[in-house]
């Protein structure tokens, strides 16, 4: 019979860096679709048309149907 000793430290250890990876790419996601995706699609905009003044920018999932 052979007994192996493992070390709960490091297996505490290896847990705890996935938590914080998954949490940090979470939130990073959260980031990416709430505020920066439209700040790139602003941009992107600006430089597909340089010389237009104004550009109209439609977000369709926050519009509402009116009736």
């Amino acid at each position: 019979m052979e007994v192996k000793v493992m070390n709960t430290r490091k297996i505490l250890s290896a847990i705890g860096t996935f938590a914080v990876v998954g949490a940090v790419s979470t939130a990073g996601a959260a980031l990416w679709t709430k505020v920066l995706n439209r700040k790139f699609q602003m941009v992107q905009l600006k430089l597909t048309h340089p010389k237009s003044d104004k550009i109209i920018f439609v977000d369709f999932k926050k519009a509402k149907r009116g009736r």
